[in-house]
């Protein structure tokens, strides 16, 4: 079906499918941080958490650069099937790992796969609608985010209750949802391949991007563990790192077929857009992870512990799930008027959650015994469950207006590629912002640094906000003629 056929018709397949596709996948997401937490500390490996959690993201960080030079190789559809077969075999792997060691390549080769086809929901939907009816849309994907997001971990973590193969087979518990949405979109999906798209492809590039970045992470995870920061290996993996990034920066930049499309760049829109999802994923990655260590750590003595752990990031799930259906629909109905104000109100709204959650730190530890409760109550779940709600809009704004702000200058050709490098800046900063975290606590488990570290990313995330995130005049005058 072509794009201007689907835009007419207006697939209602298709656009439930990428909406059933995008909950499976928020399943695994989000439903993996509940699991791991539990069978790392099984395996007696807690200290490996921060570094598996950034293996996952290194994973999905290292394909998605690359995701739109695939989809002119493979097509989208083929490109999603691989990607769930990817997924799915890691994912195996991690249900019968009894060790550390293999459970995280298990996490890695699923990140590998869920990176396949983390853009194709808002790459399917904008061929699929009008443009000015894109931030409608997107933010009906931002509703399928909070429904995996919330069904994720109380799904995974009700199987892992019940022990035995239900518990291994929590670990594709969101592989229904996944074959489901993908049977919906099957006719309806793009799946062509551009001529001559893998002749010449760009190994040296692809290469020393995976081998710069792994480096990289991997001396931020495992420095002053595995080795000290001024030791031989530590100095051996900068070194190496920065090489090949400045070698596969420099190559992709200037080479006509590039594997990484760094020139798109140029387009600011897509550079700011980039930016603010990145502080959107460092926000995402304390709501998703470590308020749920912070509860573990903190409230595991408390009646109802099991309830706290599961519902520690619920309300931003909540408010993303009630305003994701009508605020890109008002946004987007007068768009270069409101999403400059909107976004700058989601930015806003991040840094008020993270400060909210650095709270948690005079709030009293389960270590000290001397955690302020009313009643069994613990006050630090009150602050979780606020935070979390303010930051629930930033996290709707961002999901159903980002994309929608920088394709609004993007050829229709180029939103694969485009797209895949939007992502790739929330797969980074997750994964450097989870290396960071490690690095900044060491062996402590206050995961209030964290929060402290989101606030200052946050802080500057507005900053850049308040530069990048404007129309023209010539826009703005033309939008205004047009009412």
């Amino acid at each position: 079906m072509s794009e201007t056929a689907m835009q007419s018709k207006k697939s209602w397949s298709v656009i439930f499918g990428v909406l059933i596709l995008n909950v499976g996948l928020m399943i695994a997401n989000y439903g993996c941080a509940v699991s791991m937490a539990g069978d790392l500390g099984a395996m007696q490996a807690d200290q490996y958490y921060v570094l598996c959690a950034a293996l996952g993201s290194l994973a999905m960080m290292l394909v998605l650069p690359v995701v739109g030079r695939l989809t002119g190789i493979f097509g989208m559809r083929n490109l999603i099937i691989l990607g769930i077969v990817v997924q799915t075999a890691g994912r195996v792997l991690m249900m019968f790992s009894a060790t550390w060691i293999p459970y995280a390549a298990g996490y890695f080769i699923q990140g590998l796969g869920g990176g396949c086809y983390t853009t194709a929901a808002y790459v399917i939907m904008a061929g699929a609608v009008a443009p000015q009816e894109a931030p409608k849309f997107f933010g009906y994907i931002a509703v399928a985010t909070s429904i995996g997001s919330m069904v994720g971990p109380i799904l995974v973590s009700t199987m892992s209750s019940m022990g035995g193969m239900i518990s291994k087979l929590a670990y594709i518990s969101n592989l229904p949802f996944v074959l489901v949405g993908f049977v919906m979109l099957w006719k309806g999906c793009p799946n062509q391949k551009t001529p001559g798209a893998g002749k010449g492809f760009d190994y040296p590039g692809l290469v020393t991007m995976v081998v710069g970045l792994s480096c990289l992470v991997l001396w931020l995870n495992l420095g002053n563990k595995m080795f000290q920061w001024l030791s031989a290996p530590s100095i051996i993996l900068v070194i190496v790192a920065v090489a090949a990034l400045a070698f596969c920066i420099h190559r992709e930049i200037k080479i006509t077929t590039p594997a990484i499309p760094l020139r798109m760049f140029k387009n600011k829109r897509l550079t700011y857009s980039f930016i603010g999802a990145m502080c959107a994923s460092v926000y995402s990655t304390c709501v998703a992870s470590y308020t749920i260590m912070w509860v573990m750590y903190n409230f595991s003595t408390f009646p109802g512990a099991t309830l706290y752990n599961g519902t520690a990031s619920l309300m931003n799930h909540i408010v993303g799930l009630i305003l994701g259906l009508f605020l890109g629909g008002y946004i987007g109905k007068m768009f270069i008027k409101r999403f400059r104000p909107f976004a700058l109100l989601g930015n806003l709204s991040f840094i008020i959650a993270s400060a909210i959650l650095f709270c948690l730190r005079f709030t009293g530890t389960a270590a000290q015994g001397n955690v302020m409760a009313i009643g069994n109550l613990p006050v630090g779940m009150i602050l979780i469950w606020l935070a979390c709600a303010i930051g629930g809009f930033g996290f709707t704004v961002s999901n159903s207006t980002y994309p929608a702000f920088w394709q609004t200058n993007t050829p229709r050709e180029e939103i694969p590629s485009g797209q895949s490098l939007y992502s790739f800046g929330s797969m980074m900063a997750s994964c450097f912002f989870g290396a960071l975290v490690g690095v900044l606590m060491g062996t402590s488990t206050d995961y209030t640094i964290a929060f402290g570290a989101s606030l200052a990313i946050c802080i500057l995330g507005l900053i850049f906000a308040i530069v990048g995130f404007k129309f023209t005049p010539e826009e703005i005058a033309a939008a205004k003629q047009a009412k």
